[in-house]
């Protein structure tokens, strides 16, 4: 798993497609933002499993992001 902390969601979201995860969620940690709809307006600060994890390419992958400019 790459480690995408501080990288823009749509740009990890393709990184990861790119290497070939299926099952990649995006998660909110922005309060009162609830949805991730346009993950090029978002940033990464977290991922699990975590960086450096070795996992199947149809593995849950979850990005938690925070809304740019909230």
């Amino acid at each position: 798993m790459p480690d995408l902390v501080g990288v823009n969601g749509a740009v990890a979201g393709d990184r990861l497609e790119d290497l070939g995860f299926t099952n990649v969620h995006y998660a909110s940690a922005t309060p009162g933002k609830d949805v991730v709809l346009l993950r090029a307006n978002w940033t990464v600060v977290s991922i699990e499993p975590g960086p450096g994890t070795v996992v199947p390419s149809d593995s849950v992958v979850v990005l938690t992001m925070t809304k740019d400019n909230a």
